[in-house]
């Protein structure tokens, strides 16, 4: 039998009202959930859509600039000069005539000279030098595409007769048409969506409402109250509905974006087919101008079969005589083209000479239900990273809300049954279990008898101020990683000025500058913090970070790119390590862990929401715009330390002295056996893993079996998934349990066992299940590693060479910071030796020997508490 204990010295009373709060409250965090859930959703989904227009559009622009390049070359190749090309310029008409949302091309000279253009001749200053430069070296026959406001420019190599590039072909689109395209789509979506969101809303509304009322019941049930009928019903009824509705709605989504967006996409279809049988027909009239029949073209096949490598969305190209009868027809490898052709009602013709002749372009008929059925994953991946960002964005107003506390109780409850086994064993266990159910009862009882239905809050209280500080390493981690997806192609373009450097090299040295500065700044944190008001020591970082992010939207020098990011790392590393200090000196010892695992916690959250929205800016308005996008969320950041309110050190935690420490206090972790085992057993490890399977494995492993990049991205994404799932659960079960090395070995095992499951699955499934479990472990072992390095120092001796726990933890992100920069290396010899799979199994044996050691030199130095604070 559960019994929560009241308090001796009072008795509360629910407040009057506490049903109309209740419902209240209710209704504000359904309508945030569905509205920001299916809101963001619907936006991804609409940027996905847009991406699917503008990428039919894209391929028409690319074909358009390939063959502008192709007659280039050929007049070089009969020995015609660079600028003897300025007969391309009435082509160049012609073709902006075909495709109106073209609104100038240009054909420039290795030496930056137009040989020949048309269109708007003031739109040659938006063609960046850097990008022109990038496509002579590069010399490929892919296109070069450049996002920058209100335009994509296209550009194309042309080479001579010896291969060297000579010139390049620029092509610049109006995207206004195809984004009005999917805005109409959008609205679309929208309204059709009105009715599936109204229906989740009201699923959710209930269910709060039942399981609020009903803990409210067991509350009171449990004090020997009065209990309401309707309080005894268990409001898990209303769960299976909740969960149909989340699993039916990416599905009702998935249809409405495909009916939405089905006219738009066929209509560009459409466009495309008609363009590229105009094309076809085009060349086919250069050889009956020279008087050779119809039925006697040569190589008419091949020129169809090249024509649809290049369109791949067409399904078959087909010459149809006056009569109606095909000449020659040919279809995409794989397809059946005759079935395409009866099925479709979509195919575009384009007359051949003046005998009635016609080169025909199919459209797939399932081409846009295999388009638009695709889209579910990305769907539910929109889905995860719209949670996730309401969790971040509206963490205070939960926090503050009466549902927070009744969900703090209805865990510890769940923990006490979880582990009644342990308490008939321990009876120091059932203490520790009979107070921290009786402090979630008391908070309980405090919000309930609230007018206000918010708990009163002490002057001390650190809860907000966690809050508050969770927030701000959400934006910092979120200004990182909205770079993610294209600061790589941002920094290769840099010009290197006298240094020959490569442009993988010129990509490589802002990485390592900022992962370099990151790493020393971590034991700088303690001893600002020792010096300066925390504070104002976090609005400092925070202001050099965005600082150094608008020197970087606006840089064009590779050294000058290394020095900013070299701030910038210095910055971000400042943040986070003032940020966990601050947790450290605000935090009791018994709830250690849940406060550091704020900080990865919100750091995941950020690795799940910043890339795929770093994609979507940088993808419309261009990469400068979206480094001043990422300065914007450290700005908020900025904001948000702005707002804290964190006491004097001496204040917050007189138990520990605020002089001890200096550098000495960093020799004296290096010196504790106990700290440098927790270090090196386990934190070093789990960045070795961490690295190993997600920074070289999973590119590599999925390429190697033929798997595309967006594969891979899945699949490294269960990793931060699971990650936010587990790390909550166990941070509250390490500081309810009072130890921490079960965890951090139990987590070393865990990842073991991942490693190991990689060459025992294989393929697809077994690299999921791979990272899936590497996420759980990484979670069960961060915080309470965390928390432990720390609680070594908490209850020692503060002599004047003693460490203070601070310094400790930033010997540890040092430590762990260097062990992932030595990390790649040692995983590429590794992986050279063994090959890649039985590398990763070689680590998961060496992480799961490392746990193993770890608890054979932890064993008698952490006794279990009974008040679950950890000694």
């Amino acid at each position: 039998m559960l019994i929560e204990p009241a308090p001796d010295h009072q008795t509360r009373k629910p407040a009057p009202g506490l049903r109309s709060r209740l419902r209240r409250q209710a209704l504000v965090f359904s309508a945030l959930f569905c509205g920001v859930l299916f809101g963001l959703s619907l936006l991804l989904v609409g940027w996905r859509v847009e991406q699917m227009l503008s990428g039919l559009s894209q391929d028409r622009t690319e074909r358009a600039v390939r063959q502008v390049a192709d007659d280039a070359e050929n007049a070089l190749r009969l020995g015609l000069a660079t600028d003897d090309l300025d007969f391309l310029t009435p082509r160049l008409d012609a073709l902006r005539a075909q495709q109106p949302e073209l609104r100038a091309v240009f054909v420039r000279a290795r030496d930056g000279r137009d040989i020949a253009a048309s269109g708007q001749s003031d739109l040659r200053s938006r063609i960046e030098a850097r990008w022109n430069t990038r496509l002579l070296q590069v010399a490929s026959r892919s296109a070069e595409v450049r996002n920058v406001p209100g335009l994509v420019l296209t550009g194309g190599t042309v080479v001579d007769a010896a291969g060297a590039p000579a010139a390049t072909v620029w092509a610049a689109v109006d995207p206004g048409p195809v984004r009005a395209e999917a805005r109409d789509a959008a609205l679309g979506m929208v309204v059709r969506a009105v009715p599936l969101v109204g229906l989740s809303f009201g699923v959710v509304y209930l269910l709060l409402i039942g399981w609020g009322w009903q803990t409210v019941g067991l509350l009171r049930q449990a004090r020997g109250d009065a209990v309401d009928a309707d309080s005894r019903a268990p409001s898990s009824r209303l769960l299976p509905l909740l969960v149909a509705t989340l699993a039916v709605a990416p599905l009702g989504l998935v249809w409405i974006a495909r009916e939405a967006a089905r006219p738009h996409v066929t209509e560009q279809l459409e466009t495309n087919a008609r363009n590229v049988a105009v094309a076809g027909a085009g060349r086919l009239d250069q050889a009956l101008t020279l008087g050779v029949p119809l039925t006697s073209l040569v190589g008419v096949d091949a020129l169809f079969r090249e024509r649809l490598a290049a369109a791949p969305e067409l399904s078959s190209l087909a010459l149809r005589g006056a009569d109606g009868a095909t000449v020659v027809s040919v279809a995409q490898p794989g397809a059946q083209a005759a079935a395409d052709a009866a099925e479709a009602p979509h195919e575009r013709a384009a007359p051949v000479g003046t005998g009635g002749a016609q080169v025909v372009a199919g459209v797939p008929a399932d081409f846009v239900d295999r388009a638009l059925g695709a889209m579910l994953v990305d769907l539910v991946l929109a889905l995860v990273i719209s949670a996730v960002l309401v969790r971040e964005l509206t963490r205070g107003l939960w926090r503050g809300s009466l549902l927070y506390p009744l969900l703090d109780y209805r865990l510890a409850r769940f923990w006490v049954r979880a582990t009644r086994w342990r308490s008939r064993r321990r009876t120091g266990g059932a203490a520790a279990e009979d107070a921290t159910l009786a402090a979630a009862a008391e908070r309980c009882d405090r919000v309930l008898s609230a007018d206000g239905g918010r708990a009163p809050r002490d002057e001390g209280s650190f809860g907000p101020q966690l809050t508050r500080l969770r927030l701000a390493v959400f934006l910092v981690a979120l200004s990182d990683e909205l770079l993610r997806p294209f600061f790589t192609v941002f920094a290769s373009e840099m010009p290197a000025g006298s240094w020959s450097l490569s442009p993988a090299l010129v990509a490589g040295l802002p990485v390592a500058a900022f992962m370099a500065t990151l790493a020393l700044a971590q034991p700088l944190g303690p001893a600002l913090a020792r010096r300066f008001d925390l504070r104002h020591s976090l609005m400092a970082a925070a202001l050099l970070g965005t600082a150094a992010l608008v020197a970087t939207a606006f840089t064009r020098d590779a050294l000058l790119l290394v020095l900013v990011r070299a701030a910038s790392g210095a910055a971000y590393g400042l943040a986070l390590i003032l940020i966990q200090t601050a947790i450290v000196r605000g935090s009791t010892a018994a709830q250690r862990a849940r406060s550091l695992g704020e900080v990865a916690a919100a750091i995941v959250a950020a690795g799940i929401v910043g890339p795929p929205f770093g994609g979507m800016i940088a993808g419309r308005v261009g990469d400068g715009l979206a480094v001043l996008g990422c300065a914007l969320c450290m700005g908020a950041a900025l904001f948000t330390v702005s707002r804290l309110r964190l006491g004097s050190r001496s204040a917050e935690n007189p138990a520990r002295p605020a002089g001890t420490g200096g550098w000495r206090g960093y020799a004296a972790v290096l010196r504790n056996p106990r700290a440098m085992a927790v270090i090196l057993g386990s934190a070093v490890p789990a960045r070795l893993v961490a690295v190993t399977v997600l920074v070289v494995v999973v590119p590599l492993y999925m390429r190697g079996i033929d798997q595309p990049a967006a594969i891979a991205g899945r699949v490294m994404l269960l990793y931060f998934l699971f990650f936010a799932c587990t790390a909550p659960l166990m941070s509250h079960w390490s500081d309810a349990a009072g130890r921490r090395t079960p965890f951090v070995v139990a987590g070393c095992l865990l990842a073991g066992v991942a490693c190991w499951l990689l060459p025992a699955l294989g393929g697809v499934a077994g690299m999921a299940v791979c990272c899936a479990l590497l996420g759980a472990a990484q979670a069960t072992q961060s915080s309470p590693q965390l928390a432990l390095v720390t609680e070594i120092f908490e209850h020692g001796d503060h002599g004047p060479h003693a460490a203070t726990p601070e310094q400790a933890l930033a010997a540890f992100r040092l430590i762990e910071r260097v062990g992932s920069i030595a990390a790649p290396f040692a995983t590429a010899l590794a992986v050279a030796l063994l090959g890649m799979t039985s590398a990763v199994a070689a680590v998961g044996v060496f992480v799961a020997a490392a746990g193993l050691l770890l608890w054979l030199a932890m064993r008698g130095h952490e006794a279990p508490n009974p008040l679950g604070k950890p000694t």
